[in-house]
């Protein structure tokens, strides 16, 4: 039993280490639109590609061979998404950015003025809070917020990739 991929999916592993690459190179190049139309280009590039390779690889094409590549990069994409829209429309994630550019511990309505950059916030999403504070990224203390050391270091980190990827 042979247990190595087929040409189709080692072509499939191979585009699926590189996507993440061509959505920082597509992140580069202004004409490319915003993030949900730059990843959709990055998709419809990556499929393209494939195609290709499936045509232009020697040796005769199995389809199961070809199938199999295809649900891979179908995985790959999935994962891409889930971490390209955390990274471009992450609501909690920039909760997290607002507090942590006050530089000092702010009251729940603060944080919402803050976030919403002077407007008002009624219920100011109670579940993203209880997210933040069960995670150990932020902690309450005299009916005030403020970063732990682990929410900084992941608002610093989520804004190096943003601005990495051309996201922010």
């Amino acid at each position: 039993m042979n247990m190595l991929p087929g040409p189709a999916q080692a072509a499939a592993i191979g585009l699926s280490i590189a996507f993440p690459l061509l959505l920082l190179c597509y992140a580069h190049i202004p004409a490319t639109g915003g993030s949900g139309r730059r990843f959709r280009l990055g998709c419809i590039s990556i499929v393209v590609l494939y195609a290709v390779a499936c045509i232009a690889l020697p040796g005769q094409r199995q389809f199961d061979d070809v199938l199999g590549g295809l649900l891979l990069l179908g995985t790959a994409m999935m994962f891409c998404y889930i971490l390209f829209s955390l990274l471009a429309w992450g609501f909690t994630l920039t909760l997290l950015t607002a507090l942590v550019q006050a530089k000092h511990p702010l009251t729940l309505e603060q944080w919402a003025e803050a976030y919403m950059q002077g407007g008002d916030l009624g219920t100011f999403t109670h579940n993203r809070l209880k997210l933040l504070v069960g995670t150990g990224m932020v902690i309450t203390a005299g009916g005030r917020l403020a970063p732990t050391a682990t929410g900084v270091a992941v608002a610093h980190l989520a804004k190096l990739i943003r601005l990495s990827t051309g996201l922010g």
